[in-house]
């Protein structure tokens, strides 16, 4: 007999997920299914048995995937045509879980529109005349998430895709709908533990529903989820903080448009976390060129060369350097617009000329300026922490050891994390040479 399911609509928001229904073998001769499920989705039925004989003991059993031992979950007897509930010592009193249903025809195993926690493997075993696995079933929760949820257009975004248990035969990856758009400069990701992310840089509407989540066993494509997001055009005293690391390619796009009124004055303000006064970096009059105002970013602030339109005041800085963290601010005459918060990081290395390869390398990652709930985290080319810091206003920076040999094979990474979120990745390179 097959599994059945009871699916609901999908819901709306960023929670994804889908049944998928394989087989392997396992040393009992018996199947096991294994399937993917909804986070409070649909519900989820494990088929019991057909037959059984007067007197035959069952229990279904449940091994989550968060590795807390529950263990037996319900004893039952056949009695007729019907089974009954056993009392065993160590077994809960209630019937289950409020969220689990037990059919006392089939034996059937209902779990109500169950969440991550839920997440395991299902076995239904008979324990009397003899011992055997009747039904395996392994299930296991996805769940796809962004923060923020509605980011503002030019902002970030760090979407995660999150498995309950990841084997070895199964991969996470991220990978824009569209083909189309597979060789995209605007996005990294990395795998951590079970969750892959996505960090995808000044975000524009289209990006809203672009990018997917796919789950792949023996690279097959089990399983996909849509990480789908609402990108806010208003940007009328809309505020938001971007990271960027000092190195050759970094950018930062300072996006301000109205889709209301045109204006006939612009200005772009930079406020550098050292005290001093707002500086004004670019202006633009309507239908004139949009000048580059001071020497702190001479030929690197980037504009598009057309004249100011009255609404699109968006201009680029190309490479960004520490220096360049503070708050950005765009006014349309007296209209402000965009707020931004721009913090950066960058790598050095002491000393960059080790001679041997008994020398050592020190690899230090800093960050500008710390807000809330900031740590680094050193990254091997195994994808493995092999340091971290929770960092302060006076500790912005977290140092690392390492071999010279070792930092010619490896592949070295700084992450900076904020609220328990990736929101950057910097390799272990040098400063800019635009320095």
């Amino acid at each position: 007999m097959r599994p059945r399911f009871l699916c609901g609509s999908l819901p709306a928001g960023l929670m994804f997920g889908v049944f998928v229904f394989l087989l392997r073998p396992v040393s009992t001769q018996k199947n096991i299914h294994r399937m993917y499920f909804l986070d409070d989705g649909g519900d989820i039925v494990l088929n019991g048995t057909d037959n059984a004989e007067k007197d035959t003991v069952v229990v279904w059993e449940w091994k989550p995937h968060s590795g807390k031992e529950i263990g037996k979950l319900t004893t039952f007897r056949r009695t007729g045509d019907y089974w009954i509930k056993e009392k065993v010592a160590g077994e809960s009193k209630v019937d289950l879980y409020p969220e689990m249903k037990v059919n006392y025809s089939t034996l059937d195993l209902t779990i109500e529109k169950p969440t991550f926690k839920w997440a395991g493997i299902f076995t239904l075993t008979q324990t009397e005349p003899r011992k055997q696995i009747l039904n395996q079933y392994e299930i296991f929760g996805m769940k796809v998430e962004t923060s923020p949820q509605n980011p503002l257009l030019g902002s970030d975004v760090t979407l995660s895709c999150t498995i309950s248990r990841l084997s070895d035969t199964v991969n996470l990856h991220w990978r824009p709908m569209d083909s189309s758009q597979q060789n995209r400069s605007n996005t990294d990701q990395i795998r951590l533990n079970n969750t892959v992310y996505l960090m995808v840089r000044h975000v524009t509407v289209e990006d809203g529903k672009l990018y997917v989540c796919d789950v792949q066993e023996n690279r097959n494509i089990v399983h996909t989820s849509n990480g789908d997001f609402t990108v806010d055009n208003n940007l009328h005293e809309g505020r938001y903080t971007l990271y960027r690391s000092s190195t050759d390619h970094s950018e930062l796009h300072l996006v301000c448009s109205s889709y209301g009124d045109g204006y006939c004055r612009a200005v772009w303000s930079w406020t550098s976390h050292h005290p001093q006064q707002p500086k004004v970096i670019a202006s633009a009059e309507c239908s004139q060129p949009i000048n580059v105002k001071g020497t702190d970013f001479r030929n690197r602030l980037v504009t598009s060369g057309k004249p100011f339109d009255g609404k699109d005041f968006s201009v680029r800085i190309v490479p960004v350097l520490f220096q360049d963290a503070g708050m950005y601010a765009c006014f349309l005459e007296s209209n402000r617009f965009s707020i931004i918060d721009l913090i950066t990081v960058k790598v050095t290395a002491e000393p960059s000329d080790a001679v041997t390869e008994g020398d050592t390398v020190t690899l230090t990652c800093s960050v500008s300026h710390v807000t809330e709930s900031m740590r680094l985290v050193w990254i091997n080319g195994d994808g493995k922490s092999v340091g971290e810091k929770t960092l302060t206003v006076e500790e912005k920076s977290q140092s690392l050891v390492i071999q010279k040999a070792e930092r010619g094979r490896g592949n070295w990474r700084c992450g900076l994390f904020h609220q328990d979120l990736p929101r950057l990745f910097v390799p272990d390179y040098q400063e800019p040479r635009g320095k």
